[in-house]
């Protein structure tokens, strides 16, 4: 699995959206993001309104606001899954994953202990995981 380099965008991220057809989006509670993936990912401010843009999504993944439903991420694709266990007490989240016969954990910190979140992409090529101060792509070498 390759981590892929994001550059930076924001901090104090609300939330991000399952990755589809190679792109997602990262809210925080002042902006929108449109994060393509590739070789090197790509971000591109948008023009829309964080909590507009959440409101009624099934696939948004974060802080849950008053009157969303927590949404849940795709945690298996094909033959590819991973677990965790989310502690808000914790310094860290480890993800186990088994990616093409491979398995292996991604030892993740926790800045701020308010939401973590962990999905595949759509198609299971990507794993995102995130928290407040975080976004992490990994590449899963599908």
């Amino acid at each position: 699995m390759n981590k892929l380099k994001l550059p930076f965008f924001g901090e104090h991220y609300v939330g991000f959206t399952i990755p589809t057809r190679g792109t997602f989006y990262v809210c925080d509670h002042d902006a929108v993001w449109l994060v393509t993936l590739g070789t090197e990912p790509t971000v591109q401010e948008t023009d829309l309104n964080p909590y507009e843009f959440v409101e009624g999504r099934t696939d948004f993944l974060g802080l849950v606001f008053d009157g969303l439903q927590e949404n849940a991420p795709l945690l298996s694709v094909g033959d590819n899954a991973i677990t965790y266990d989310f502690d808000p007490t914790a310094e860290r989240v480890v993800v186990k994953y088994v990616v093409a016969g491979h398995s292996g954990e991604i030892d993740f910190e926790i800045w701020t202990h308010s939401w973590f979140s962990a999905s595949f992409s759509d198609d299971g090529c990507h794993l995102i995981l995130a928290e407040p101060d975080e976004i992490a792509v990994y590449k899963t070498g599908l």
